[in-house]
């Protein structure tokens, strides 16, 4: 289905629950969120309700979603249950992989095909600053545990900060270099503590020149996938990988935006960027026609873009919304 822009809409991103065993500074306060109720959460059957509708405008893609979707009891059988939807193209989920080692073969099986992996740090204690005590060794572990399952691309998710983890930057590109896995490095978007002056973002040129001091970047295609990244091989020597770079803010990509996102209460959200929300109606009675009625009726006023660039903040945290 297209929107009012003549945009085409194939893509759901869809939360699955608010709770996270993380606090990323960027993503979550350091006291955490108030928790929703366990009974405004979306159920698996509705989810799956809602995926059907989806897939009759269109819809090919899923993302799934939190908070970080491993807290949800029985993930793999909700992905069981959307792999078997006829109409879905490509099934993935973004993940800080905590407890992916313990998961990883199970959602390969079940049919998830590709997993985003969030990793600002290779540095144990840098990294326990950003996420306010996780485990990176638990994060390198999932990462291993879902290349050996098999889910494919496996890529990096990164946000450089000022005065946080600059220093990372080399070798987080080392590390993803020496695994095989695509790097993307992501502008800090102005949600939560980024939004009050709290973090400061690296410039992604700054963050591209510091990569140039030891790697050759050449434009490249990149991996397969729904993402903007602008994408380069790097090499050094005779080695070589591929990182990328998301401009969300700077380099804006409204114009090509194919996704609309479903918050773990229900709520339908056109764009990340913009406060504008409308609730999901959905129950055991509701039929799909009238769930794709609904959708339709959002996607039909999705707006043209967001206003980041104009420095207007975002309400909410990157946490509730799903990223």
């Amino acid at each position: 289905m297209e929107d009012s822009y003549g945009r085409e809409i194939d893509y759901l991103r869809l939360s699955l629950t608010d709770r996270c065993d993380f606090r990323c500074r960027y993503c979550m306060p350091e006291d955490g969120i108030k928790k929703l109720p366990q009974e405004e959460i979306l159920s698996y059957e509705e989810i799956v309700k809602l995926v059907r509708a989806a897939t009759q405008l269109g819809i090919k893609k899923v993302r799934l979603t939190g908070g970080e979707p491993l807290t949800r009891k029985d993930l793999p059988g909700l992905v069981r249950m959307i792999n078997e939807i006829e109409g879905i193209k490509d099934l993935s989920m973004t993940t800080n992989a905590s407890r992916l080692s313990e998961f990883a073969d199970e959602l390969a099986e079940a049919g998830l095909d590709r997993v985003n992996i969030s990793l600002d740090s290779m540095d144990p204690e840098i990294f326990s600053e950003i996420t306010r005590g996780g485990d990176l060794y638990s994060v390198l572990s999932g990462i291993k545990a879902a290349k050996n399952a098999g889910l494919k691309p496996v890529k990096l998710n990164s946000v450089i900060m000022k005065g946080i983890n600059e220093s990372e930057i080399l070798p987080l590109v080392e590390f993803a270099v020496r695994e095989d896995i695509a790097l993307r490095f992501i502008e800090l978007m102005p949600m939560g503590e980024a939004s009050n002056g709290t973090l400061e973002p690296l410039p992604l040129d700054a963050v591209k020149r510091i990569v140039a001091e030891e790697w050759t970047l050449e434009k490249d295609s990149g991996p397969e996938g729904n993402g903007p990244a602008e994408y380069y091989r790097v090499t050094r020597k005779e080695e070589a990988g591929t990182i990328g770079f998301i401009f969300p803010i700077s380099r804006t990509f409204c114009e090509n935006c194919n996704r609309i996102r479903v918050t773990a209460q229900g709520n339908i959200r056109p764009c990340l960027a913009r406060d504008e929300e409308y609730k999901l109606r959905v129950n055991e009675d509701t039929t799909i026609k009238e769930l794709a009625r609904q959708l339709s009726k959002v996607i039909r006023k999705k707006p043209y873009g967001h206003r980041w660039e104009e420095e207007r903040e975002t309400a909410g945290e990157m946490s509730e919304i799903g990223g």
